[in-house]
């Protein structure tokens, strides 16, 4: 067997963690191989050295984070032992441990999925992944149902639930950084299963035991930070929201609250709650909001992360045309020819040849 060099293995895992961060920072279509050079602390011909291309460097990222995640839920689920109950525990503490839940991450992983469809490398990794995981955990779901004994459960359905909130709180993260803790999350998984396997999760039903710690992600309290920027923004976030509902409820708008609290399905006296800047939906509760509401109840709900939002674009924009003009000077200096010229480098321009009569003879007929 061929011995792997260590130094290149170590360089190539930097520039894997580079790219993972550029990714994070830029996007994925914005980064190039320049700015994971910089990232990294190297030149840009050091990382041609070890990946050629980046579509090399971009599959060796995913591959990474791949088997990172498979690697995390595997090692969890070995440690869990043969009861199935503390299995489906493990893949919930694998899918929010801190190597894994960051938004970082997150990032990446949405900018791979989203490129899927066009990368057939990456379709294949990430479909055979997915495909692992699901088998795991359906396989976990149905041996709960028969050790428990319960009646009419359909494991698929179950699992795809489990594997669908566990998305859409790593969605949530990607999303709104502040959203959702790796505890809320475990919790909030916990509470979804609580409701189908009562006789092994139970203890975390609403309103007992270690649900409470899911309180603040499900209806946060304003008294939450006293202090901090966050005390400000929370604050804030919820008095735009407050009056983003009052103008589409009547008498200014044309709902009720029991309209709007039957519409998203929850109850009157949490729509009040909202109105009262005491607590502000869950991220799906949004959702349903955004899906019954007018678009611009966003717009006015959020304007300040909009407004930031639309800044940093600007603001990326403005970079990237700076960095284009200085592109095109070093170039006009290093070749002065004009843009679409189509003479070779290095040869002077030919002057236009002159006709008979410029030079004073005849035209022969």
């Amino acid at each position: 067997m061929a011995r792997l060099n260590p130094v290149k293995e170590t360089r190539q895992l930097q520039l894997i963690e580079a790219t993972i961060a550029t990714i994070g920072r830029r996007g994925y279509a914005a980064t190039t191989l320049s700015h994971v050079a910089s990232a990294a602390g190297m030149s840009p011909g050091i990382v041609n050295f070890y990946f050629r291309t980046k579509e090399q460097l971009l599959a060796a990222t995913l591959e990474f984070i791949a088997g990172e995640y498979e690697s995390s839920w595997r090692t969890q689920l070995a440690a869990a032992g043969d009861a199935p109950a503390a299995q489906l525990e493990a893949m919930i503490e694998a899918d929010f441990s801190p190597g894994i839940f960051t938004r970082e991450k997150m990032t990446v992983w949405y900018a791979f999925w989203a490129e899927a469809p066009n990368q057939p490398l990456y379709e294949t990794l990430v479909s055979e992944l997915e495909q692992r995981y699901w088998s795991e955990t359906r396989g976990i779901v149905d041996r709960l149902i028969a050790e428990g004994g319960y009646k009419g459960l359909d494991p698929d359905a179950v699992a795809h639930g489990l594997n669908a909130m566990i998305d859409g709180l790593w969605f949530d993260l990607l999303i709104d950084p502040n959203s959702v803790t790796p505890a809320q999350g475990k919790i909030i998984c916990r509470l979804y299963l609580s409701g189908i396997f009562p006789k092994h999760f139970g203890q975390y039903a609403a309103g007992g035991g270690p649900a409470a710690e899911a309180a603040p992600y499900l209806e946060r309290p304003i008294e939450e930070a006293a202090e901090g920027t966050d005390a400000f923004g929370r604050a804030a976030h919820r008095k735009r929201l407050s009056a983003a509902l009052r103008r589409r409820l009547q008498p200014q708008g044309r709902l009720t609250i029991k309209e709007l609290a039957a519409g998203i399905g929850v109850t009157t006296d949490t729509v009040q709650n909202w109105l009262n800047e005491s607590t502000e939906p869950s991220s799906w509760l949004l959702g349903r909001l955004l899906a019954m509401l007018d678009p611009a109840f966003f717009v006015e709900a959020f304007g300040p992360a909009v407004d930031a939002m639309r800044r940093r674009f600007e603001t990326r924009l403005t970079a990237e045309r700076e960095a284009a003009e200085k592109d095109r000077a070093i170039l006009t200096e290093i070749d002065p020819r004009p843009a679409n010229s189509d003479l070779p480098s290095g040869d002077p321009a030919r002057p236009a040849e002159r006709s008979p009569e410029d030079s004073g003879g005849s035209r022969q007929s």
